[in-house]
């Protein structure tokens, strides 16, 4: 396909995923989208070297806040005429380093209307700034002012506090701390390297990292041994993770880990993901948890002598690769992995709508999905109603 402009002009769906979009040799992108109705468009295969013209593209997308434009090349690129114009809630462009506007001879009226757009760096649009392609660049601040910014994945660690927290924004360099960027394939991070394990206390998950989808956890806490505390764990989206090699090795003073949000579809790599966790007594898994795909999974528990099943199964030497990584089943299938108590309905949240489908088991008529061993929450292997009068305590106020 060389030309593809129109294609999702008026276009009434939510949202548009086109990953599987091949545009190596599209060279016409005019008015692709435009007055296209998506809050959210996925425009990450897209390969524009060989565009032209990318005039009135996102013209009139009224309901998007963000674009990541971040594989876009546009050194071909003549015109960008109208390009994001009037689109009044675009707040964020994320462009990477293959954006250029070197070649582009037409761009009246690019910005124009866009009056939510700001920069990386504070720059916010403006009616008297010019609104043709002055500004379409990275933001430089007051010295080089422009509306795009450049979204990048980084952990900060800092000494005071003795934490490190995960980003995916474009706010890296004004970031207090020492910045580390993320790793690649079996490669230690920065963090490791640097050799601040044995200082950390404490791990955050920023809410904007929930938009990255890392493809490593490799060694991601490697020997952490007096980390004490992971927050926002649920940010972590490992929807795409391959490898989890190594990630909790030796964090000896860890008890619990909350990976309820995790989902381990892809993943062929478990080798040593939880040795040495001496004081690991419980980890929570939810519905995306599968070992299904792993290949390499020795010494995944090797010395995690504390950890305990959600029906009781201790810790067994003979059993430390992936034969045991899964919700425990008491005698007849065992596990060292638990279910959030009163999480009933397996929604991630413990609320009101567990207590009806508690409820509902007991009487006979289950939902669709449930979870007996969150059910079950005085652990005597019955669903009954003193399980019942417990959950409404831990609701009560």
């Amino acid at each position: 396909v060389t030309d593809m402009s129109y294609m999702f002009s008026n276009c009434g769906m939510p949202t548009l995923d086109l990953t599987s979009f091949d545009t190596f040799l599209t060279r016409d992108m005019s008015y692709m989208f435009y007055r296209c109705r998506a809050a959210s468009i996925d425009l990450s295969s897209f390969d524009t070297s060989s565009v032209t013209t990318m005039e009135g593209m996102f013209n009139w997308c009224f309901n998007l806040t963000r674009l990541d434009l971040d594989n876009f090349k546009t050194n071909e690129v003549e015109v960008m005429t109208s390009m994001f114009e009037n689109c009044p809630y675009l707040n964020t462009i994320c462009v990477g380093t293959n954006w250029s506007t070197a070649a582009v001879t037409a761009s009246d009226n690019m910005f124009y209307g866009c009056t939510r757009l700001v920069g990386g760096l504070g720059t916010a649009y403006s009616v008297a700034n010019p609104q043709d392609k002055t500004y379409a660049h990275l933001d430089g601040g007051t010295s080089n002012p422009g509306y795009f910014s450049r979204f990048q994945a980084y952990a900060v660690y800092t000494q005071e506090n003795t934490t490190l927290t995960f980003y995916y924004d474009s706010k890296r360099d004004s970031r207090t701390g020492t910045t580390y960027d993320m790793n690649k394939n079996t490669n230690a991070p920065g963090w490791v390297v640097a050799d601040i394990q044995n200082a950390l206390t404490r791990v955050v998950f920023d809410p904007s990292f929930a938009d990255y989808c890392p493809t490593t956890t490799c060694r991601w806490f490697y020997s952490m041994s007096g980390l004490q505390t992971i927050e926002g764990l649920s940010y972590l989206n490992t929807s795409e993770v391959t490898n989890m090699q190594a990630m909790f090795n030796l964090c000896s003073s860890l008890t619990r880990l909350d990976l309820r949000g995790f989902n381990t579809a892809k993943v062929t790599s478990m080798g040593m993901m939880f040795n040495g966790c001496s004081s690991l007594q419980t980890i929570y898994v939810g519905d995306g948890w599968s070992t299904a795909a792993v290949t390499s999974s020795s010494n995944m528990f090797r010395s995690c002598g504390s950890l305990v099943g959600g029906q009781g199964t201790t810790y067994d030497a003979n059993h430390v690769d992936k034969t045991y990584a899964h919700i425990d089943g008491g005698a007849s299938n065992p596990g060292y992995f638990s279910t959030f108590l009163g999480d009933v309905n397996l929604d991630g949240v413990v609320n009101a709508a567990d207590m009806w489908a508690l409820a509902d088991i007991i009487i006979g008529n289950p939902p669709i999905t449930y979870s007996l061993e969150a059910a079950d929450l005085n652990g005597d292997n019955n669903v009954s109603i003193q399980d019942l009068t417990l959950l409404i305590r831990m609701l009560l106020p």
